[in-house]
């Protein structure tokens, strides 16, 4: 299984960015909240990568999300989003982190995934 949890609270986003993954050949788990993206990786002994929204509003943020994943998943590649670059400013990006600003083009997306070793299940890896 290769799936990817997609980890953002505004619709539209979440649909789009659910939509380019899949037209590279993954299957999504989409979640709106840390709660749901959290049971997602827990259910799928397979997920390849979190990709997840920095500011998800009330609750934990994407950082805190991501720890909680990682600390479960130690291999766990993540990607984090934000339209606030300065979110990042102070933070210290792991070998298996990836971080892009949005707006960004789905080109940048599909090699910040394949730069973890995140690669569609039809190719080669």
């Amino acid at each position: 299984m290769f799936d990817v949890v997609v980890l953002e609270d505004d619709d539209l986003v979440r649909d789009v960015l659910t939509d380019i993954i899949e037209a590279e050949g993954f299957a999504v788990r989409p979640a709106a909240t840390a709660d749901v993206a959290l049971a997602h990786l827990d259910s799928s002994a397979g997920c390849s990568l979190l990709l997840t929204d920095i500011d998800l509003g009330p609750g934990p943020n994407g950082f805190d999300t991501a720890r909680t994943a990682q600390e479960k998943h130690p291999e766990l590649p993540v990607i984090y989003l934000t339209g606030r670059p300065a979110h990042a400013n102070a933070r210290d990006f792991g070998p298996n982190e990836r971080f892009l600003r949005k707006p960004f083009r789905t080109r940048e997306l599909v090699e910040a995934m394949r730069s973890l070793g995140v690669n569609p299940p039809s190719e080669d890896a």
